[in-house]
C-alpha cells in the first residue's frame, strides 16, 4: 500500500467527466491511499483507482479541490 499524491486541477478542467466527492472518507477493500493534491489530506483509503474505467475527478471532502490520478 503507497500514499499517492493525487494531481490538482482547476474545477474548469473537469470537463465532462464524472465528479466523485470522497466525503469524510472513502475507503475500500486494500490498496493504496490517496492525498489530495491541494491541501494533503488523506482522501481515499486502501483503493485502486486505476481500475476505474470512467474518467473520474475526485472532490476533496476538506478543501473542495478537484484532482485526477497522477500520470504515471
Amino acid at each position: 500500500m503507497a500514499d499517492i499524491m493525487m494531481a490538482a486541477i482547476d474545477r474548469g478542467e473537469a470537463g465532462e467527466r464524472q465528479v466523485f466527492h470522497t466525503g469524510v472518507s472513502t475507503v475500500g477493500q486494500g490498496g493504496d491511499d490517496y492525498l489530495c493534491g491541494h491541501c494533503g489530506r488523506r482522501m481515499v483509503h486502501a483503493m485502486d483507482l486505476t481500475r476505474i474505467e470512467v474518467p473520474m475527478v475526485y472532490e476533496c471532502g476538506g478543501c473542495g479541490g478537484y484532482n485526477v490520478l497522477p500520470e504515471s
